[in-house]
């Protein structure tokens, strides 16, 4: 009998858990995300999204199309991908640096998108681009740019 007392006097009193807390930390942390909830919402929704065959840039017979593109929460992005101009195809990469202003609600976004480092033919670091960007429910996105 004594054991079981010091058994269960080890285990001492457990501590309930917070649904707060859990909130907390599944929402993202980011010098580039405001803290309002609709922009913490979008963030979140925004370094799930799994980006595949994305053209940012095409016309006068140039076309880039990302294979891939992710965003961190650091305020970067990546992307690979490659550029075509008439019947020649190029791989290449990008990496950069990402803002977004308050979200317009937990879908929507006006951003900024900066290309820090290229190996796109025609891509030079400092390019600049403004767009806003919707997340669908699907996990699909539509981008205006600006």
């Amino acid at each position: 009998m004594l054991m079981f007392i010091a058994a269960l006097t080890a285990c001492g009193e457990k501590e309930e858990t917070s649904t707060a807390a859990a909130d907390e930390a599944a929402t993202p942390s980011s010098d580039v995300v405001p803290d309002d909830k609709a922009s913490q919402q979008f963030a979140k929704k925004l370094y799930d999204l799994d980006i595949k065959r994305f053209r940012p840039v095409e016309g006068d017979g140039i076309k880039l199309e990302y294979d891939s593109f992710s965003f961190s929460p650091d305020g970067s992005w990546f992307a690979t991908g490659a550029v075509s101009v008439a019947d020649e195809t190029m791989e290449c990469k990008e990496r950069g640096t990402w803002t977004m202003e308050t979200a317009v609600d937990s879908d929507t976004a006006d951003m900024g998108w900066t290309v820090e480092d290229t190996s796109c033919a025609g891509r030079e670091a400092g390019a600049e681009q403004r767009l806003q960007m919707t997340i669908l429910d699907n996990g699909q996105f539509k981008v205006k740019f600006r």
